[in-house]
């Protein structure tokens, strides 16, 4: 078995692991490993219960298929943008979770509201200017908004979080959406408690 085959499954493992925990279902989202200069990517349309290691496919940052069945995911340029612009990252993961996604539909920061939210994020995770699925604009607009973080909403879409391993990045995808449910329902508390006065 060669490197390329064990990122493969590390990818396929990832990918089961976000649909199980809630993070994406169907085939919503994706997750990406660089690869040297290329990126092994998640297939678009494939459910992740259903997800062959052939379904993995590697690209260049350009999207040039080089290997794997199935087309590369629609978001291959939001990944191709961050990998250019951040040699520190080695993995992406993109998720379509209820809460976060709710996060990026009605704000522009979703706000940290516990202490280990603020040590992985910091104040707040940006979200992105609003951009149409699978574009460069809304490549550049992700990019932009993650700028050195390890996390980003995408307005009106979902999340991404990096790492340097598809496991890292998986980590922090489920944090995002542990810090999202965490601000809603204390605003929804905060909200039900003023309002008995």
């Amino acid at each position: 078995m060669n490197d390329t085959d064990l990122l493969r499954r590390r990818i396929a493992k990832v990918a089961r692991a976000m649909a199980d925990a809630g993070l994406a279902r169907g085939s919503s989202g994706n997750v990406s490993v660089r690869f040297g200069d290329r990126i092994l990517i998640t297939a678009s349309g494939i459910p992740y219960e259903d997800l062959k290691e052939a379904q993995i496919l590697e690209i260049n940052l350009d999207g040039n298929k080089h290997s794997g069945e199935g087309e590369p995911s629609s978001e291959w340029r939001m990944h191709a943008e961050i990998y250019r612009r951040r040699e520190d990252v080695g993995a992406i993961v993109h998720t379509h979770s209820p809460y976060a996604t709710a996060a990026a539909i009605s704000l522009r920061t979703l706000p940290i509201v516990h202490d280990e939210g603020r040590i992985l994020f910091g104040e707040g995770i940006p979200v992105s200017d609003h951009a149409l699925p699978g574009t460069w604009e809304l490549a550049r607009a992700v990019a932009d908004a993650l700028g050195d973080r390890s996390a980003a909403l995408i307005a009106r879409h979902g999340a991404v979080a990096v790492g340097r391993t598809s496991e890292e990045a998986l980590m922090r995808a489920e944090k995002i959406e542990e810090t999202a449910q965490l601000f809603w329902l204390s605003r929804s508390l905060k909200e039900d408690h003023e309002g008995r006065g």
